[in-house]
Formats: C-alpha cells, structure tokens, sequence
C-alpha cells in the first residue's frame, strides 16, 4: 500500500511538472513583452502626389496616437493613427490662394472626404514584421483609410536604444485600392494633362518611447 501511494505520488508529480513549467514559461514570456508609445510631437507623415506631367504636390500629416509591441527585443506588431484633418500642402506656400483651393480638394469627396464620420483619421496596423538584418525589417499589415482597409507591406529601418524606437519607411501606395478614382486613367478617358498618377508616396518618421 505504501508503494502504490508513494508510485501515484510521483505519477501526479511527473503529471503536473510540465504544467507547471508551462505556465513559468507563459509567465516569463509575457513578462517580456512591452509596450513603446509613439511620440506624435516627434513623429512625421509626408505624402507627395504626381500628375503624368510629372508636376507633383507635397506636404505633411500629422500622428496623433500610436503603439509599438515588442518581445524578446523585437518588433512584434503595432498601430499608427494619422489625423486627416491635418493634412497640409509645402510646394504652394507661395500662392497661398491655390495652396487653400488644393487644400479644400485633397479633404472633399473627390479625395479623403475627412468631414465624413470614420474618415477623420487613417490607421497603419502592423500584423507581421520579419527581421532583414539588425536595422533592417519588412513590415506587413493594413491601411485603413476614407472606409477601406486593404494589405500593405514595406521595408522599414529601424533602431532601438535606451527605451527608444525610431523608424523611417517609404512607401509607393496605388491610391484606387482605396477607391481614389478622381483623375485616374484606370477610370477616365481622355484626361489628358489633368491625368493625375495613381501612385503616391508617403514618408514616415516615427518615433516610439516606453
């Protein structure tokens, strides 16, 4: 009797000992995971939009709020909201006239339609970044904006250093994914000079503290 006790006992043991490491092991690895929040002040968006003239426009858009996740000293995914309403031009601040008409464009229902509920804001959700090298990363994920989400990815430097990230990317996103038509050839003809490329590009400077 004594050995049957002694024999279950180590049974039960032998049972609960993976269990038991299993939930350290969670623990430890949650116990890494860590939060960075994205300084708007010293963060960036850039945006530059081209007519087939090859005439283009640019300008800035402000973050307003965003997080990084990181585990085990890696990026594992995050979020980036941009204020629309923020939208401003650089090109045209000497004719300040049509900087305000191209302004009043960009933010009608030709384009971003940002007086609309939901589209005040546009959102980078980063589900997936895989390591290229120490600096080095290829980021994947979602762009929401004007109600459409669709996939992205892109390569993006990247450091961190004393509970600091920083991150710059360029990025070549077509404008009809998201159901930008106004001027495009894909959907209007004989558009001539107005032709406005389907490509515009967007500069991130971001900046992420814990």
């Amino acid at each position: 009797m004594k050995m049957n006790v002694f024999t279950n006992a180590l049974i039960v043991c032998s049972l609960l000992s993976p269990v038991a490491f299993a939930q350290k092991d969670n623990k430890a690895a949650k116990s890494k995971a860590e939060t960075y929040k994205i300084d708007s002040s010293a963060s960036s968006v850039k945006w530059k939009a081209s007519k087939v003239t090859g005439d283009s426009h640019d300008g800035n858009i402000s973050v307003k709020e965003g997080t990084v996740e990181v585990a085990d000293g890696s990026i594992k995914s995050g979020n980036i909201v941009v204020d629309m309403n923020s939208m401003t031009n650089l090109d045209l601040a000497s004719s300040p006239d049509y900087q305000k008409k191209l302004m009043e464009h960009l933010k009608s229902e030709d384009f971003f339609a940002v007086t609309k509920k939901g589209n005040e804001t546009s959102t980078f959700k980063f589900t997936s970044v895989e390591k290229k090298s120490d600096t080095e990363l290829l980021v994947k994920g979602t762009l929401t904006m004007i109600g459409q989400t669709q996939p992205i990815e892109f390569p993006a430097t990247v450091k961190m250093d004393k509970g600091m990230i920083t991150g710059t990317a360029n990025l070549k996103l077509d404008r009809t994914k998201w159901g930008l038509k106004y001027g495009s050839g894909k959907f209007f003809k004989n558009l001539g000079d107005k032709m406005i490329n389907d490509e515009f590009e967007l500069t991130l400077n971001l900046v992420a503290k814990k």
